[in-house]
């Protein structure tokens, strides 16, 4: 009977398939964290799009003081400071997004290599087994030839007694 296919790594490739998991699961956080800081950079964007629309149409109404034209200006200060912000932070996630996405292409090949080298041995396994089968079934082979030009060789000797 042939013995059962059992890859001794089999531990290790499980381990590499969780670490794969983690590393595609950080990646995809990491995605919707980047999503969230480009949201949020559209809606400061729209915000700030109005607030200039509001300006010139107040510009244009020719009525306003000095002390709304300092506040228009420390609020237009206050959205560039927030803009930078969110540049600076969507820099920062795009870094690390690339970077974990280098950790889950590396965990992924990792997998792979342990999972090609499952297939080679399982392979090689099969080809094992299969050869143990031919010599099983040519010495089975060669046993039944053996009994029958025995059988054959008995029957002639006793028709050439008799």
């Amino acid at each position: 009977m042939a013995k059962r296919f059992q890859f001794r790594l089999e531990q290790v490739l499980a381990l590499r398939k969780q670490v794969e998991d983690v590393r595609v699961r950080e990646l995809s956080q990491a995605q919707g964290h980047l999503l969230r800081i480009e949201e949020s950079i559209r809606a400061h964007r729209e915000q700030e799009k109005l607030f200039l629309d509001s300006f010139r149409e107040f510009e244009q109404s020719g009525q306003f003081g000095a002390d709304q034209v300092m506040a228009f200006c420390e609020y237009k200060d206050w959205l560039l400071r927030r803009e930078k912000d969110y540049k600076r932070r969507e820099q920062e996630w795009s870094k690390e997004v690339e970077k974990r996405r280098q950790a889950a292409i590396k965990a992924s090949k990792d997998k792979r290599l342990l999972e090609n080298l499952k297939e080679k041995k399982k392979n090689a396994h099969s080809q094992e087994v299969l050869a143990e089968e031919q010599r099983f079934l040519d010495e089975v082979s060669s046993i039944a030839f053996v009994r029958r030009d025995r059988a054959q060789r008995a029957v002639v000797s006793n028709q050439l007694k008799n």
